[in-house]
């Protein structure tokens, strides 16, 4: 972009005469630096959040610094990487790095070396050692469980993929690079930033948590069943409400611009279009919101998108969110921008983006959010049955924008040749066509020489007769006797509506009838429509409907989905059983991945998002982390059970305390990254925003359910008596 602006700048400088310049009406610059403001002020206060929430539960700036040193240099890592495999970086793998996932490795090994020098009687190397000993394989089988759940996001194609598939690398490739810090820079900064003279306590609410933290464990330990049933019962409810959220392809990236494309009656002349062009240019002016207005009629100049000039195109550019007058909304101005328009008659139109129209036009090939297609041979059949379901369209709530790609509609002179006449003259059909071709589209009559060169001449009625029905009714044709026989006498001569496009796909004729979904969930309005026109729309033997556009591509991405998260939550389960050494505890950890899901949908439900692809990458990752916190927690338990003797409740309750502090800790860490993303409404947060609220609100209910509800499950299935457990 900078180079063609040079180059512009040159052009206006050097080439063009005084008083001519080149100005641009769309530069996309100005959508990048506005969200990379936007990615650039989460990131900021995402890192803020988790530097304050180590010093919080640690207690030492020091600890909690080299903590923090682990994000830049895992990141460094990961965009090394990114750049060997050619991995773009955008706003997704950028602005939805969770910054409290990456260092929850570090989190966990700094949190038990801490705990080790709260203890006391240890020296500082000795204290690393243990910890490190201690952790590193939970930290190691955490990581890759982590990057499985992120698996599917490599798997994914078309839009979602493109925009996803960054921040599966990003994130993998931070994931690894952590871990390997937490492992050998982190001890070796620990060593040498402490010190062997430090003394350290803990948070004093630490120790207040602790103190009502194992009294509650034990008595909901005392009714398993209860607890169990309270969180089956909470979890019904959750995925009952579910039903509810709606369902959505990709959110909207909010682009600051309008694309407005309006269809006027096929036969309008240039003359026209200019003026309605120029009137509605006058109107989006006058609007306060809008700084610029291009208007583009007909076709390009290089004729990639054939039309006619009955297609208007307008580009309403925005002035930037600081400027735009108090109060108002792109949401009141498109209402209002509709208002107008409905004024003039005979038209219809379509609002979109500049970016989201050619992404929708590339996934559909029709110029709408979604399509409805109508496959079949008879052109006026097609558009008699598409003219009926635009009727049922119009009955669904949140249906916008709905137009019928008219392929009808061109003036044609229709000559039929009665062949009954005809022949009662002893006129041949091959006759009538002659006179008729010679007459309208001309003939060669004799030749023009000039030096070596020859020219034919050919001879047709005037333009005026030619456009005349009557006149060419009057044209002669000549029987075999001599007799001169009108051609209205031999064949009717009609003017009637053509076809002036005839759209194909895949060897088939089709109509498309185009609309959008605003103020609604796509699936559910989508699923309305789809049920309305199969109940009352009948086609003939040989004829199709399809849909199109947004909802087809969501579906596809779903059906993907109900394939790639079983296999990567199956190759989760089989990390659990080797790490655990067993079914039992590998299926008990697995039950944290339903129960995590509570929060996210609550947090969709209260910021009134759908369920969009956006949001299930959210709960992907949110699994990741919620079983990352099920494998430490029970591989204390483990381990306290096998250096321990006593009750199996108090082996529980003191394995499952030393875990209380590092559980916490990732699960604020993981929520607060993103909180930033989750509360921001500027221009590029739409596509981040689902997925962080899923993060953030699925860490309230992961946290409660890790550290309360596991604990006694895993007691109720392992029994009162102590059973040996592998230990990791």
């Amino acid at each position: 972009l900078a180079r063609v602006r040079n180059t512009v700048e040159n052009i206006n400088k050097h080439v063009l005469p005084p008083g001519i310049e080149v100005k641009p009406f769309y530069d996309r610059q100005v959508l990048l630096d506005i969200t990379i403001g936007t990615v650039k002020h989460t990131l900021f206060f995402g890192i803020s959040l988790v530097l304050a929430v180590l010093f919080f539960f640690l207690g030492n700036i020091r600890a909690a610094a080299v903590v923090a040193a682990v994000i830049p240099l895992a990141l460094c890592v990961s965009f090394i990487q990114m750049h060997l495999w050619s991995v773009p970086a955008n706003l997704i793998s950028l602005g939805a790095i969770d910054f409290g996932v990456i260092v929850d490795s570090a989190v966990i090994l700094t949190e038990n070396v801490m705990r080790h020098l709260e203890e006391g009687g240890k020296r500082l190397n000795q204290s690393i050692i243990l910890a490190t000993s201690e952790v590193q394989r939970a930290m190691i089988y955490s990581t890759g469980i982590i990057i499985v759940a992120y698996s599917p996001l490599f798997f994914m194609g078309g839009v979602e993929g493109i925009i996803f598939k960054p921040m599966a690398f990003t994130m993998g490739f931070a994931l690894i690079a952590a871990m390997i810090l937490s492992l050998t820079f982190l001890p070796a900064m620990i060593s040498l930033v402490f010190g062997e003279n430090l003394h350290h306590k803990p948070p004093s609410f630490i120790t207040k948590i602790l103190d009502g933290y194992k009294p509650l464990l034990r008595r909901w330990m005392d009714r398993p069943l209860t607890v169990f049933s309270v969180a089956v019962f909470v979890l019904g409810i959750t995925l009952l409400s579910m039903t509810r959220l709606g369902t959505a392809f990709l959110p909207t990236l909010e682009e600051n611009n309008i694309w407005l494309r309006v269809t006027l009656p096929n036969t309008v002349d240039l003359d026209y279009s200019v003026k309605i062009a120029n009137q509605l240019r006058e109107t989006f002016m006058k609007q306060p919101e809008i700084d610029k207005v291009a208007a583009q009629i007909g076709r390009p100049d290089d004729g990639t998108d054939s039309t006619g000039v009955f297609n208007q195109e307008y580009g309403l550019y925005l002035k930037s969110p600081d400027k735009m007058p108090s109060g108002s909304s792109k949401k009141d101005l498109i209402t209002h921008l509709e208002t107008e328009l409905n004024k003039i008659p005979g038209i219809t139109y379509s609002f979109s983006q500049y970016i989201q129209d050619n992404v929708n036009e590339a996934l559909s090939g029709v110029k709408g959010e979604n399509s409805v297609k109508i496959y079949g041979t008879d052109l006026e059949v097609l558009d008699q049955k598409a003219h009926e379901v635009i009727d049922q369209l119009k009955k669904v709530r949140g249906v916008a924008d709905e137009g019928i790609l008219k392929e009808l509609g061109q003036p044609t002179l229709n000559i039929q040749i009665d062949r009954d006449r005809a022949a009662r003259y002893g006129i041949n059909v091959n006759d009538i066509q002659t006179v008729v071709a010679n007459a309208i589209g001309g003939a060669a009559v004799t030749n023009l020489l000039e030096d070596e060169k020859t020219f034919g001449i050919a001879v047709r009625l005037n333009e005026g007769s030619r456009n005349d029905v009557a006149d060419i009714g009057h044209l002669l044709v000549e029987a075999p006797d001599g007799t001169k026989i009108p051609l209205s006498m031999v064949a009717s001569v009609r003017l009637t509506d053509g076809p002036f496009f005839i759209y194909r796909e895949a060897g088939k004729r089709y109509i498309a009838i185009k609309f959008s979904v605003r103020n609604r969930d796509l699936g559910s309005a989508v699923e309305d429509a789809q049920f309305l026109v199969e109940k009352n729309i009948t086609l003939p033997p040989n004829y199709s409907i399809s849909w199109d556009g947004q909802f087809n591509q969501m579906k596809q991405a779903q059906k993907k989905l109900m394939v790639i998260v079983p296999l990567a939550l199956l190759g989760i389960f089989l990390l659990l059983v080797s790490a655990f050494g067993n079914f039992r505890d590998a299926f008990i950890v697995m039950i944290n991945v339903p129960f995590a899901a509570i929060g996210g949908v609550i947090a969709l439900h209260l910021a009134g998002e759908t369920l969009s692809i956006s949001a299930f990458f959210g709960f992907l990752s949110l699994f990741g982390i919620a079983i990352q916190d099920g494998v430490i927690l029970i591989s204390f338990i483990n381990k306290t059970a096998a250096t321990e003797h006593g009750q199996m409740k108090d082996v529980m309750v003191e394995g499952a305390a030393l875990r209380v502090r590092p559980v916490l800790m990732t699960a604020a860490l993981s929520g607060l990254g993103l909180l930033p993303a989750a509360l921001s409404h500027s221009i590029g947060s739409e596509a981040q925003r689902p997925l962080a609220l899923v993060i953030v609100g699925g860490m309230v209910t992961t946290t409660i359910l890790t550290l309360l509800v596991l604990p006694v499950i895993y007691g109720w299935f392992r029994g009162r008596a102590l059973t040996p457990a592998s230990n990791i």
